[in-house]
């Protein structure tokens, strides 16, 4: 079953969590759907994770949450992750993975409120992949981005500034030029690129 792949390793994450480097740089392994209907309080994939694992209902839970909150949450997972899909995944699977993601993280169900920082992780996620158009322009950017830092790991043009890549940098703020679209200041920021 492909949903035991994901619980098995946040069981693991939980208990061993000096793993999680290890796990960051892993694509997401099979099954976080069940994850995400755990943390989100779904009654029918508790006692699945229960019968899979043969842990308690307060061990799977909590897996779960670590994981969500270690490996789709880390600093720098890209919008894909942070909805617990990839590229692959159609709207309709992201769009369920976002409901699931905000119903765990509603004040109602989170009631200490801690893990309300990540509202704004998941929103700004959903908001890149959410129409055909947004997606196409941010897997664009991402392969980009991705490219120019595989570029500077082989030993590419190193451009760096200050420590910082320089695709990363902004020298001057996006809406100072008025000359281009949004999207050709959005992507000249991205790559600090002059504009034409």
């Amino acid at each position: 079953m492909s949903e035991r792949m994901a619980l098995k390793n946040a069981i693991d994450l939980m208990h061993v969590p000096s793993q999680v480097r290890l796990f960051r740089s892993e694509p997401l392994p099979d099954g976080v759907l069940l994850l995400l209907r755990l943390a989100a309080g779904d009654e029918e994939a508790e006692q699945t994770a229960i019968d899979l694992t043969g842990r308690s209902s307060e061990t799977v839970r909590c897996a779960a949450t670590f994981f969500i909150e270690q490996i789709l949450f880390a600093p720098g997972a890209d919008s894909y992750r942070v909805l617990g899909a990839d590229a692959q995944a159609n709207a309709v699977e992201l769009r369920r993975n976002v409901a699931l993601l905000l119903k765990w993280l509603h004040p109602d169900v989170d009631h200490g409120g801690d893990r309300s920082v990540f509202v704004g992780r998941v929103t700004a996620a959903w908001n890149d992949l959410k129409t055909p158009e947004r997606r196409e322009v941010y897997n664009e950017l991402y392969r980009s981005a991705r490219g120019k830092t595989r570029s500077l790991r082989r030993g590419g043009s190193r451009r760096f500034a200050g420590g910082t890549p320089s695709y990363r940098r902004r020298e001057e703020p996006i809406a100072s030029n008025k000359t281009g679209g949004f999207l050709r200041r959005a992507l000249s920021a991205l790559f600090n690129r002059p504009q034409q």
